[in-house]
């Protein structure tokens, strides 16, 4: 089986009834680090060195079914002087009744536009130059909502930019976020959540819905609302080998920027696209996935999925628009107490590809 027998169980209902599973479970509660160096090529970035890694770790000693909590961080730099920080931290409190995510990222690096709709043709010159900083700000708590688990604010900031189009065709002074500026959103989620485990799931269902209101009163250069659907599905098929279903829906209101608006692509959704190949005022995606272990920490997973945007003139959503996505992946048991794992996925859509390299799974 993937992952150590203790990570595996600790999540599962059935021992709070034992209390030596209990004490089994409660011996390793210590941080644990596992960092890692890479490198990589691309013409935007040329070659980029970097290193990556995940701290994971309990906020109590004595609950059993708490959920692990993570500082996760990345970063590189390129030959062309390009960089980018990141880092997440992701708490469980309290019986995992209160949840507090905050995503950072600091960069300086090279983007692409294609310009907005699902037909948008496939030319050389889409890349600008941009310095970055974004961030998100979730409290979640016990919800009164019926079927939802938690329910709370999130704040969401980006502020971005351009520093230099480089000629891009598509990106001059008629479309709105030409030169960049600051977003500053305020909203609400609502979360159910019952999967068995947080990094490697192999039961259970999450759901998320997020509403945002973007407005000059919160410092906003751009008003409009925002909203998201995440919906993912896990089912056992055997011991180790798990089918994963994912629906993603996205949309924002007139006046948003072109860079906050849903995009297809990038290393979670529709991987093969480039994120961003496709942009609008709406995307809808579904993807599913299949892992299973192969041998000693090494795993692997098939995954394949559909979606497109919409909402723009002329560009509507129809099946002969769809796009797709397929690929395959490979796994590596990074962390086996809390069964993270280190992943390569390569990803194919229509006359595109794309290689992704990361920790923990897609969704």
């Amino acid at each position: 089986m993937l992952g150590g027998t203790v990570a595996a169980r600790a999540q599962e209902p059935a021992f709070e009834d034992s209390s030596l599973a209990v004490l089994t479970v409660l011996e390793d509660r210590s941080a644990k680090i596992a960092a890692y160096p890479y490198a990589f090529y691309t013409p935007e970035t040329e070659l980029a060195v970097g290193a990556g890694g995940i701290v994971t770790f309990f906020t109590s000693k004595e609950e059993a079914d708490l959920r692990p909590s993570k500082v996760g961080f990345g970063g590189y730099y390129s030959t062309r002087k390009q960089y980018k920080i990141s880092q997440t931290t992701q708490l469980f409190l309290d019986r995992n009744r209160w949840f507090l995510l905050v995503p950072l990222e600091f960069g300086s690096f090279v983007d692409k536009y294609w310009g907005v709709g699902n037909t948008q043709p496939d030319i050389p010159e889409v890349d600008y130059k941009l310095d970055a900083f974004t961030g998100r700000i979730v409290l979640e708590g016990p919800s009164p909502v019926p079927f939802v688990l938690r329910d709370g604010f999130v704040y969401e900031f980006t502020h971005r930019d351009i520093t230099d189009t480089l000629g891009n065709p598509n990106l001059d002074s008629t479309v709105l976020g030409y030169e960049g500026g600051l977003t500053s959103g305020l909203g609400v989620d609502l979360v159910r959540d019952s999967r068995d485990h947080i990094f490697w799931p192999e039961a259970g269902a999450y759901h998320r819905l997020t509403f945002l209101w973007f407005d000059g009163f919160l410092g906003s250069d751009y008003d409009y609302l925002e909203w998201e659907l995440d919906l993912r599905r896990f089912q056992k098929l055997s011991e180790g080998q798990v089918l994963a279903f994912h629906f993603h829906g996205h949309a924002v209101g007139s006046g948003a920027p072109f860079y906050e608006l849903p995009a297809l692509g990038g290393g979670n959704i529709m991987r093969g696209y480039f994120r961003g190949r496709y942009r609008d005022r709406y995307s809808l995606a579904f993807q599913v996935e299949y892992r299973r272990p192969l041998w000693w920490r090494l795993g692997a997973v098939l995954f394949a999925g559909g979606g497109d945007v919409f909402g723009s003139e002329g560009s509507e959503l129809t099946w002969d628009s769809l796009k797709y996505s397929y690929g395959v992946g490979l796994r590596f048991l990074f962390n086996s107490r809390d069964r993270i794992n280190l992943r390569a996925d390569f990803g194919f859509g229509q006359d595109t590809s794309g290689v992704y390299f990361g920790l923990e799974e897609a969704f």
